[in-house]
């Protein structure tokens, strides 16, 4: 008969026939585009045969066919299954495609179908003759086969469907169910039957069902599991051997019997139910036979039905774990796919699934996202998924992880594409879980995939277990203890901890007293962790010290002892812990706890730390919003949306907080993310066929020996899935990420060999990248940006040196701004580095800090210098060239947008680049080009989407959500809330049973048991009774919080309780307890809400107040207290623009702030606060407050606490008013509160200043000051009738002191410099309150020696121990006699405050340039302390006395300062003064008293010189004898000179206070002594040269007589 054989060359989009081969039986050819000639070609052929032609060639030319005459079709396509179905198949076949080694060749391809059909007619001549009369039978009726049969003229010897049933029962009989039923398949799936009896019949253990036959015939996966994996009610001969379980499990793991739980089969009962094609959730305790109860399910399944069980779990080293024993058992049929494996592996591995030589697949929830992963899923018969660690789903769960709740959707989009009738079984398994996360789990399944759960629980407790608790007051008790415990077991032991650091330290402890100890936990070094383990369960180690991360998936049977050094974080953790022991049920293995309550409150720190609050989740729909501002579709990283949602990039598993935050809002309908898919397609190939393309490489010089290599694979696997695609499925195989994982190649090699492939015209051009131009009126914004950078990375290379250093970013900042980088922020910096680091220019180890950078190149500057040199060349013109090609794409629409797309490849841009005439070598490359885009998209100046960006882990993101007002609601947060406050609640019931145990052994098991059996609710009514459940609702045990809060009022406790106000004003009256609250209310915004430490910003005026508040949260809430930012004002704004604070430089500091957070300029991580704390806020000027009113407007829900008293507004003189504190309350609605109960002052004192207030008009609180101590102090005030009051004050203070603390007030500088000096002449100490005005710290001598005697190299970044302690050492003696000493020593002791672990240099200078002298005074009761009032404020005393001389009080301002003045006083009040603004202030216990008596002025008086009170160029002669004072040393005075002890004249008098000097001279004062007051480092503009100077207090004294007063 004869047949032609043809194939077609068709465009899919068009339909128009590109080219059409032909061949006859008898050798012709037909090799044309013209469809006559096809049709003259056919003349008396009965039959056309091809490959794939009924779906695809006879669409297109069906017509000229018919026209021909001809009548019958054959397709090659459907036969190849039903002959070849065992592996290896036929040699012409892949999947559906036929295999060639050329590309668009009809003629060729005519010629392949040709031999695989007569291949096929030998096929069926020599299957048996029972097979033959099935397959007829079935087949005879069908378009697919008929025209076959009759072609071969076979004929029909059966004579009814009976006989067809029996001689498939007969043929296979051992091999299928005898009660399947075959009468329903044979009328209604004939084919399909077929298909399956023919890879039934194949006996071939990993022969499968060809992926295109599984997706055009989804009944065949069902009929194949009625066949061979269902078994029969009654029973047959092939269900009761194949799929009986016990048989089974001797066959695959060599046991005869099933484990039991006390008793019960339950695991015998879940594997019965999984081969009866149930869906399960098992609870199975650690070490309770879980693996094997879906294991063995999947091993029979696979061998049986050909089918895939998928394991999903979150654990990726466990997966390899599991992989890895069933080998060791000789069972190799399971593999696993995760971010673990080397290219190589992962191709291996996929390879294994798709060709049917794996059974079990084990896969993370995160690989779901993988368009790989669907794709070979796809491909394969899926006869179950199994879910590990299913309480994940549950937000009653103790691990409730967002990404579960994603399987559900994508086990149902996965049969919908496999057009499945009937759901996917599932199995989940979780080793403890309570009925409520048991109910949520089968809730879960029933309401995505319409599936009922069988439930197969165990007990929680086990008999061969013995529990017991220690309760330890500390960590020296609970190791002494736990040494004790091992010496006297002397077997191995399991010691769980709860933080990495401890699993190390306690290992080496361990192991330094004799025991031999390793650590484990996840973040080791990856073999040191296998090393240990192994160590251990090879018994060469008998002891191991872990986190909860050892463990799973580890089979060591002999453990005898368990010990919890810091107890779980739950019941169910512990119990799985716990569980660890005694696997070998004939030992009785013992499992201790040493227990300490502090143990529960660490995590609850802990978990307020990972807790993923909804203002973090609000913040990312934030980002996400400002993302697809302009395209509903983005693919960003999470590192991107975490810095666009401005968290701190230093915060751990940052990544993994953004991937859950996009899942809660995927979850809540307010984005879809996309599945993983790169957008770099290598196809339109140009070559004719395999040999002309490996010609080419050959030949060509561009590719290095591993791009050959890799090129001709690629290039032969691209053409052998080309040349017979007829569909549009080819982009999906010649997409990048698809290729590397066919073939096992890095991602980055696949691009280089496609972009070279390009450059030899092997591969067409094709524009598969595009970028978004930023363009502003016609300007080249992204230009601007680039050359901005530019310009910073030529300033960051010129200080690069070759070696390692480390760099304060502050400081690295202010050195590109002097260099004139206008546009350098911090940020910019670290994105710098950043890529310098990715591109492997510079090594960056890991650094603790957020404020250092440590740095060191891996090419010399000059090295580095060129390639910057030619990258910034071709960037412009990358950037130029785009811009120009922009406007091509203008149209109405889109003229006067911001970002323009431009498409482009990189091929084309480095031809472009090389027609142009640079001044530098205009040869490049494409990696130059790459290198030149990826730079440009790190820095922003362009958007790039697809590409080489495939290399980076991006996801796409779809916005479904229009509304851009609309935010992420407490609703959607529901259940991620349920699962944080049942962790709050797991904590304190792992708590009480270990109390419980402590007391009563059976009340702590029934305790156990009724937790994991009882209704949930009922559990807590029955052992949380009355408010006990309130008590287990906050994350904070009782002790803790009775520490905390016990001892506040409840006016202090109402502001900490108030976690719903947005703004909170508390009006604080003085000594009402204000520090307090504020540190009591940032460590419940820490512990008992949702703020993460990073968030919380607290601003106050003073250094002193910041390291007050952090040393109180210190003694509160511990390490914490570290992380939470407290800075004054100025130093806050210094941080968020990255300079070095100076007072030199803080007059517009924060009016810079303001500008650079309002135009985008300031690091968003700096700025995105969820909570905003003011201290002193009635002393904001109008820069402070707006910089308030930019932070809300950055952060719309942050919650602002502001915390003043208006009544002690006492700054307006520099722009500070309380109108600021006001508006909050008025423009905001704050909440406020008043805090009037002062602890501080005795009662007349607090009556005193009320009644003194009341002269103040409108004030915020309504409620006078309220004293708390009942008794009197002494009031004492002295009026007198003329301004010389220094010498009765004094007199007063020395006469009248009582004991404890005194400071005399004054209302000038001068007035205070005077009375120090009258009581030092008394012979009694005091101490000037003074402040650095006009002078750094950092030039104080005293401060350069101490850093000098650090002795640092330049290349040295931190300062030990020890060279920090030597230096202060120094400091201490050498400066014994220095003034200055205390204040100095007490700089040093704050520093390392608040630096307690790793001290840097940089960060000691930047402390010092941002602090004040009078920060660091220390209140003690030897000296009298002496102060102006504003000085004062913030401080109390036991005495004060306060002298207003000249002091007439008009304005409110006046009254409030004297207010001020009055509050300081603690014990007894000392009024001298000489107005009449006192006479109305009557209360009892008060004494006035009148003195007439008339004082002179005083004898001797003194001043203060600053800078321009000496001539500072002459101490450049004199620096060697300046060098040998100190501060406090007296100088003689001699006409404009001060001389040494030696009479060395170091210091001259300036022409201005010379004529101070004859001013003074006039009112008959002469100096008659200096002392100096500090000595300071300053620099000469001049010489460039710093030198030191003095800054001397000069004493005067009355002249008796004319002569005196000449000089």
């Amino acid at each position: 008969m004869d047949i032609a054989f043809f194939d077609t060359e068709v465009d899919i989009n068009s339909g128009k026939i590109l080219d059409i081969g032909a061949v006859k039986e008898n050798g012709d050819e037909f090799h044309s585009v013209l469809t006559d000639g096809f049709i003259n070609f056919l003349q008396g052929s009965q039959y056309v045969c091809g490959h794939n032609i009924l779906t695809h060639d006879l669409k297109y030319i069906k017509n000229a066919i018919n026209k021909a005459g001809v009548p019958y079709f054959i397709d090659t396509l459907y036969l190849s299954p039903l002959l070849f179905p065992e592996k290896p198949y036929h040699a012409l076949l892949k999947d559906d495609k036929l295999q060639t080694d050329d590309i668009n060749n009809p003629l060729n391809d005519s010629k392949k179908a040709r031999d695989l059909f007569y291949d096929e007619i030998t096929a069926f001549s020599n299957l048996e003759e029972n097979l033959k009369q099935i397959f007829f039978a079935l087949l005879k009726n069908t378009d697919e086969f008929c025209s076959f049969f009759k072609f071969i003229g076979f004929e029909d010897a059966l004579q009814s469907t009976e006989n067809i049933e029996d001689l498939i029962q007969k043929h296979f009989n051992d091999d299928v169910c005898g009660n399947a039923n075959l009468t329903a398949f044979i009328s209604n799936h004939p084919i399909e039957l077929a298909y399956c009896l023919s890879l039934i019949n194949t006996k071939s253990r990993y022969s499968i069902t060809p992926p295109w036959v599984l997706k055009s015939y989804p009944i065949v996966e069902n009929i194949m599991h009625l066949l061979r994996n269902k078994p029969c009610l009654t029973g047959c001969h092939y269900c009761d051997e194949s799929l009986n379980i016990n048989k089974g499990l001797k066959q695959f793991f060599g046991y005869e019997n099933f484990r039991t739980f006390a008793g019960e089969p339950l695991q015998e009962m879940a594997v019965n139910a999984a081969v009866h094609n149930k869906s399960i959730l098992a609870v199975f305790p650690t070490g309770g036979g879980k693996s094997i109860t879906f294991q063995l399910p999947a091993l029979m399944s696979g061998v049986n039905s050909r089918g895939l069980t998928v394991v999903i779990s979150p654990l990726q080293s466990l997966m390899k774990d599991q992989v890895d024993n069933l080998e060791k058992n000789g069972i190799t049929d399971a593999v696993t796919i995760n971010g673990l494996l080397d290219p190589i592996e992962r191709a291996k591995s996929i390879e294994r699934v798709e060709d049917g030589s794996a059974f079990i697949l084990y896969i993370s929830p995160e690989s779901l996202r993988s368009k790989t992963i669907e794709r070979i899923l796809l491909s394969r018969n899926i006869v179950r998924f199994v879910i590990d660690e299913a309480h994940c789903f549950s937000s009653w769960g103790h691990d409730f992880r967002v990404d579960y709740l994603y399987i559900g959707d994508f086990i149902k989009k996965l049969q919908e594409k496999k057009n499945l009738e009937e759901s996917i079984p599932v199995s989940c398994f979780t080793a403890t879980a309570k009925q409520k996360v048991i109910n949520d789990i089968k809730d879960y399944f029933k309401e995505k995939l319409s599936l009922n759960l069988d439930a197969y629980t165990s007990a929680a407790t086990r008999k061969n277990l013995k529990y017991c608790v220690f309760n330890k007051e500390n960590e020296e008790d609970k190791y002494n203890t736990l040494r004790n415990l091992i010496e006297e077991k002397n077997c191995p032991t399991i010691v769980y901890v709860s933080r990495t650091g401890k699993a190390q330290s306690l290992a080496t402890r361990l192991t330094e007293d004799g025991f031999e100890a390793r650590a484990f936990h996840g973040q080791m070094d990856k073999q040191e962790k296998v090393k240990n383990q192994d160590a251990f369960i090879k018994g060469d180690v008998q002891i191991i010290v872990a986190t909860s991360a050892f463990g799973m998936g580890v089979d060591k049977k002999d453990v005898g002892l368990v010990i919890h050094f810091d107890i779980s974080d739950s019941l169910e953790n512990y119990v799985q812990e716990a569980g660890r022991a005694g696997r070998d049920e004939s030992i009785t293995a013992e499992c201790y706890i040493l227990y300490n309550d502090e143990d529960l409150n660490k995590h609850f720190i802990l978990l307020n730390q990972t807790k993923l609050s909804i203002k973090e989740i609000q913040q990312v729909w934030k980002a996400i919003k400002n993302l697809t501002k302009i395209r509903s579709r983005v693919s960003k990283s999470a590192l991107e949306i975490a810095r666009t949602a401005g968290w701190d990039e230093n915060v751990k598993d940052i990544e993994t907080r953004v991937t859950i935050a996009i899942a809660a809002l995927e979850n809540s309908g307010y984005l879809k993310r996309g599945q993983n898919m790169p957008k770099i397609y290598a196809n339109s190939i140009l070559a004719k066929n395999v040999q002309e393309a490996v010609d080419k490489i050959n030949a060509s010089q561009k590719f290095s020996e591993p791009q050959r290599i890799n090129a001709t694979r690629i290039i032969k696997k691209l053409i052998a899935s080309k040349s017979r695609a007829k569909s549009k499925d080819f982009e999906a195989e010649s997409r990048v990420d698809y290729i590397s994982d066919q073939l096992g190649i890095v991602k980055n090699d696949v691009i280089q060999a496609v972009t070279l492939l390009r450059e030899e015209r092997i591969l067409a051009d094709y524009k598969d990248l595009s970028a978004y131009i930023r363009r502003k009126e016609h300007k080249n914004r992204s230009l601007s940006i680039m050359e901005s950078y530019c310009r910073i990375e030529r300033y960051l290379l010129s200080i690069l040196k070759d070696k390692e250093q480390t760099f304060n970013i502050k400081e690295l900042n202010e050195g590109a701004l002097d260099s004139g980088c206008e546009d350098v922020t911090t940020t910019i910096i670290k994105t710098i580095f950043n890529y310098w680091v990715i591109k492997n220019w510079v090594r960056r180890p890991y650094s603790r800090t957020k404020n250092h950078i440590t740095v060191s190149p891996v090419f010399n500057p000059e090295d580095l210098e060129k390639k910057l040199t030619k990258r910034q060349e071709l960037s412009k013109f990358i950037i130029e060239y785009l811009f120009d090609k922009s406007y091509e794409n203008t149209n109405e629409n889109n003229a006067k947008a911001e970002e323009i797309l431009v498409e482009f490849s990189v091929l084309e841009l480095k031809e472009a680049f090389e027609n142009v005439v640079t001044m530098f070598d205009n040869k490049t490359n494409t990696d130059e080009i790459e290198d030149a885009l990826f730079y440009m998209s790190k820095i922003d100046a362009l958007k790039i989407e697809g590409g080489f960006l495939v290399t980076y882990n991006a996801m796409e993101i779809e916005r479904l959500e229009p509304d851009s007002k609309k935010r992420y609601k407490a609703d959607d947060y529901k259940q991620l809330e349920e699962f944080y406050k049942n962790k709050i609640q797991q904590i304190h019931i792992v708590g009480e049973y270990a109390q419980k145990m402590i007391s009563d052994y059976k009340d702590a098991l029934q305790f156990v048991d009724d937790y994991f059996q009882m209704n949930y609710s009922h559990f807590l009514s029955k052992y949380f009774k009355g408010s006990r459940q309130n008590e287990i609702s906050k994350n904070i045990t009782p002790a803790k919080f009775k520490k905390l809060f016990g001892e506040l009022s409840p006016a202090q406790l109402n502001i900490i309780k108030d976690n719903k106000s947005q703004y909170i004003v508390v009006a604080a009256g003085p000594g009402s307890g204000k520090t307090r609250v504020l540190a009591h209310k940032l460590a419940s915004l820490s512990i008992m809400e949702d703020v993460k430490h990073e968030q919380m910003l607290m601003v106050t005026f003073s250094r002193a107040a910041a390291t007050e508040f952090k040393t109180r949260l210190f003694d509160l809430i511990g390490n914490a207290a570290n992380f939470i930012e407290i800075k004054t004002f100025h130093s806050y704004c210094f941080d968020i623009l990255g300079r070095v604070g100076t007072i030199e430089k803080s007059g517009k500091i924060v009016r810079d702030a303001v500008t650079k957070i309002r135009s985008g300029e300031v690091e968003q991580g700096r700025i995105t606060k969820t909570v905003l704390v003011i201290d002193e806020a009635q002393d904001m000027d109008a820069d402070e407050f707006e910089l308030i009113n930019a932070l809300m407007e950055q952060n719309e829900d942050m919650r602002v606490i502001a915390v003043g008293d208006d009544d002690q507004n006492i700054y307006e003189f520099r722009g500070s008013s309380s109108k600021y504190l006001e508006s909050l309350i008025r423009e905001r609605g704050a909440m406020v509160y008043e805090l009037v109960a002062n602890y501080r002052s005795k009662q007349n004192i607090v009556d005193f200043a009320n009644l003194f207030a009341s002269r103040i008009s409108h004030r915020i609180k309504k409620t006078p000051i309220q004293p708390v101590k009942n008794e009197n102090g002494i009031i004492k005030i002295v009026r007198y009738d003329n301004t010389n009051l220094i010498e009765p004050l004094v007199n007063s203070v020395l006469s009248e002191m009582q004991s404890g603390s005194t400071c005399v007030l004054t209302d000038t500088n001068d007035d205070a410099l005077q009375i120090t000096g009258l009581i030092i002449k008394r012979g009694y100490q005091a101490k000037l309150i003074q402040s650095n005005e006009g002078f750094n710290l950092y030039n104080l001598d005293e401060i350069r020696y101490f850093l000098s005697q650090l002795n640092l190299s330049e290349d040295t970044y931190t300062i030990s121990k020890e060279a920090w302690n030597e230096a202060k050492r120094r400091l201490i003696q050498d400066f014994s006699s220095s003034s200055n000493l205390e204040v100095c020593v007490n700089i040093l002791k704050d520093f390392e405050n608040m630096n307690p672990r790793t001290k840097y240099k940089s960060d000691l200078e930047v402390f010092i340039r941002e602090s004040g002298y009078d920060d660091f005074y220390s209140e003690n009761n030897e000296a009298v302390f002496v102060s102006t009032i504003h000085k004062a404020k913030g401080r109390e005393f036991d005495n004060v006395f306060l002298m207003l001389s000249r002091f007439q009080p008009r304005s409110n301002e006046d009254f409030r300062t004297i207010y001020v003045a009055l509050t300081r006083a603690k014990n007894n009040l000392f009024i001298h003064y000489n107005g009449n603004y006192f006479d109305f202030v009557n209360i009892e216990n008060i004494e006035k008293v009148t003195n007439p008596e008339i004082y002179q002025e005083p004898d001797q008086i003194a001043l203060q010189l600053g800078f321009r009170d000496i001539f500072l160029g002459y101490f450049q002669r004199f620096q060697y004898f300046i060098s040998k004072l100190y501060s406090g040393d007296e100088l003689t005075i001699d006409g404009y000179f001060c001389h040494d002890i030696n009479g060395k004249p170091v210091l001259k008098f300036s022409k201005q206070f010379i004529s101070n000097l004859d001013e003074m001279k006039q009112k008959n004062y002469i100096p008659k002594k200096a002392k100096i007051r500090f000595i300071v480092f300053w620099k000469n503009e001049d010489t460039n040269q710093e030198i030191r100077i003095i800054l001397p207090d000069i004493y005067f004294e009355k002249a008796n007589d004319e002569a005196d007063t000449q000089i």
